[in-house]
């Protein structure tokens, strides 16, 4: 409750925990940020993540782009040691990803990292630089090992416990890279920086996957991109289509709860709402029409 106070409190009157008050000798924030592992030492996960989303939105009424650069490495300076140690520890011996714990510090991590990035929107951007290729390293090799669960022990493989620590992890990535696309200033040299490196790592491995390990927030994920970078993303469109379409369109026929066809509808409405669909061919615009159709049977 304490958390959630204090995080009203600073969206109204963010400005003034940068500037310096009377009587002080440095802004609140500056302060705040060198108490920090003493002040979020006996807070629960939740209580963390919302307590950066506050401090986030502090750093984000910095005007002084040094300063709040700053701010924000003094602010992910511990969730990023701990991140260093657990990359550094996988580049050994990639089994040390695997351990159950690790992998609960990895969420933690991404979900705190979505929390800045909630409120930080485009000055977010250095940090998620920082991590963003590891970070799909990481999400690249429990989809592995999710899409071997499965094809070893069935579909119930996928209701196992350490099956859905891996997933959470997987979208937990998915909503931290969706959460600062869509929060960040439409600037078209963001979307040429982080989406051609998930063509592969996140596309690829929705196209490639057993029915049962594909995220549906995949979906979400490249109609936000769509719908943010419009025009810059024409050349794109194909890749994504094919990568989606066919494949979702399995999924719905292997099981109608695995994916959603609202998501579906979403991204061809995108598509078409930014006249992106002209740049398909026939085949493509064939799939298209038959996953509205086999989407409309599924809710009939």
């Amino acid at each position: 409750m304490a958390c959630d106070t204090f995080l009203k409190i600073v969206q109204k009157c963010k400005r003034k925990f940068v500037l310096v008050q009377v009587g002080e000798n440095e802004p609140f924030v500056s302060e705040l940020l060198t108490t920090l592992p003493a002040t979020i030492a006996d807070l629960e996960p939740h209580q963390i993540h919302s307590f950066y989303e506050s401090v986030g939105h502090m750093i984000q009424a910095e005007s002084d782009p040094h300063k709040r650069d700053e701010y924000l490495q003094r602010l992910m300076a511990l969730p990023n040691q701990k991140w260093a140690e657990i990359i550094g520890q996988a580049r050994q011996s990639v089994d040390f990803l695997k351990d159950q714990e690790v992998i609960r510090a990895v969420l933690n991590i991404l979900q705190t990292n979505t929390s800045a990035a909630s409120s930080l929107g485009t000055y977010f951007l250095p940090q998620i630089s920082l991590i963003f290729l590891d970070m799909l390293n990481v999400y690249r090799m429990y989809s592995e090992l999710i899409s071997t669960s499965i094809a070893q022990g069935g579909p119930f493989a996928s209701r196992t416990s350490i099956v859905k620590l891996l997933r959470s992890v997987k979208r937990e990535t998915l909503k931290l890279i969706e959460t600062f696309l869509d929060k960040a200033e439409d600037q078209p040299h963001i979307g040429k920086q982080f989406v051609p490196p998930m063509m592969d790592p996140v596309l690829g491995d929705y196209a490639r996957n057993l029915p049962d390990a594909r995220e549906s927030e995949v979906l979400s994920l490249f109609a936000t991109i769509i719908n943010k970078y419009k025009g810059t993303m024409i050349e794109d469109v194909p890749r994504i289509f094919e990568a989606v379409f066919q494949c979702t369109l399995e999924v719905c026929e292997y099981c109608l709860d695995i994916l959603c066809p609202r998501q579906v509808f979403v991204l061809i409405r995108v598509c078409h709402g930014n006249r992106l669909i002209i740049s398909l061919n026939s085949p493509d615009t064939k799939v298209i029409f038959t996953s509205i159709y086999t989407s409309l049977n599924i809710h009939l």
